[in-house]
Protein backbone atom coordinates (compact mmCIF):
# COMPACT_ATOMS: atom_id res chain seq x y z
CA UNK A 1 0.00 0.00 0.00
CA UNK A 2 1.36 3.39 -1.15
CA UNK A 3 2.07 5.40 2.12
CA UNK A 4 3.86 8.24 1.08
CA UNK A 5 3.47 11.15 -1.87
CA UNK A 6 5.84 13.74 -3.34
CA UNK A 7 4.63 16.71 -5.38
CA UNK A 8 5.39 16.75 -9.12
CA UNK A 9 6.55 19.25 -11.35
CA UNK A 10 5.09 22.24 -11.99
CA UNK A 11 4.38 21.47 -16.05
CA UNK A 12 3.79 17.90 -15.07
CA UNK A 13 0.77 18.71 -13.10
CA UNK A 14 -0.16 21.13 -15.96
CA UNK A 15 -0.19 18.22 -18.18
CA UNK A 16 -2.01 15.98 -15.95
CA UNK A 17 -4.77 18.59 -15.20
CA UNK A 18 -5.75 18.25 -18.69
CA UNK A 19 -5.77 14.60 -18.81
CA UNK A 20 -9.19 12.67 -17.68
CA UNK A 21 -9.06 10.73 -13.94
CA UNK A 22 -10.14 6.87 -13.60
CA UNK A 23 -11.70 7.93 -10.76
CA UNK A 24 -12.90 10.76 -7.83
CA UNK A 25 -9.78 12.55 -7.79
CA UNK A 26 -6.92 10.50 -8.33
CA UNK A 27 -5.23 9.57 -12.04
CA UNK A 28 -3.85 5.67 -12.91
CA UNK A 29 -0.55 6.57 -15.08
CA UNK A 30 2.66 5.32 -16.41
CA UNK A 31 5.82 6.83 -16.22
CA UNK A 32 9.02 7.06 -17.90
CA UNK A 33 11.72 7.74 -16.11
CA UNK A 34 14.88 9.55 -17.88
CA UNK A 35 16.98 5.96 -17.16
CA UNK A 36 14.16 3.96 -19.74
CA UNK A 37 12.77 2.40 -16.20
CA UNK A 38 8.83 2.16 -16.46
CA UNK A 39 6.76 2.42 -13.71
CA UNK A 40 3.49 1.18 -14.79
CA UNK A 41 -0.40 1.42 -13.13
CA UNK A 42 1.00 4.64 -10.52
CA UNK A 43 -1.49 6.42 -8.27
CA UNK A 44 -1.54 10.20 -8.89
CA UNK A 45 -3.75 11.97 -6.48
CA UNK A 46 -5.37 15.73 -7.49
CA UNK A 47 -3.06 15.56 -10.77
CA UNK A 48 -0.54 16.89 -7.99
CA UNK A 49 0.61 14.28 -5.69
CA UNK A 50 2.66 11.00 -7.08
CA UNK A 51 2.05 7.83 -4.40
CA UNK A 52 4.95 5.99 -3.20
CA UNK A 53 5.49 2.64 -1.74
CA UNK A 54 7.36 3.75 2.43
CA UNK A 55 10.87 2.46 0.80
CA UNK A 56 10.26 3.99 -2.93
CA UNK A 57 12.71 6.80 -3.96
CA UNK A 58 11.47 8.78 -6.68
CA UNK A 59 12.53 11.83 -8.10
CA UNK A 60 10.14 13.86 -10.37
CA UNK A 61 12.61 15.40 -11.84
CA UNK A 62 14.18 12.09 -13.40
CA UNK A 63 10.15 11.99 -14.68
CA UNK A 64 10.45 11.89 -18.50
CA UNK A 65 7.17 11.09 -19.72
CA UNK A 66 3.92 10.80 -17.49
CA UNK A 67 0.61 9.02 -19.34
CA UNK A 68 -2.60 7.96 -18.54
CA UNK A 69 -2.11 3.71 -18.16
CA UNK A 70 -3.63 2.10 -21.02
CA UNK A 71 -4.91 -0.62 -19.40
CA UNK A 72 -7.25 2.15 -17.47
CA UNK A 73 -8.89 3.24 -20.42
Amino acid sequence: MASRRIKLRSEQIEQLVHLPEQGMGYQLVDLRMTTGELHLHRVVLNSEFLLLEDNELLDPENISTIEISKEST
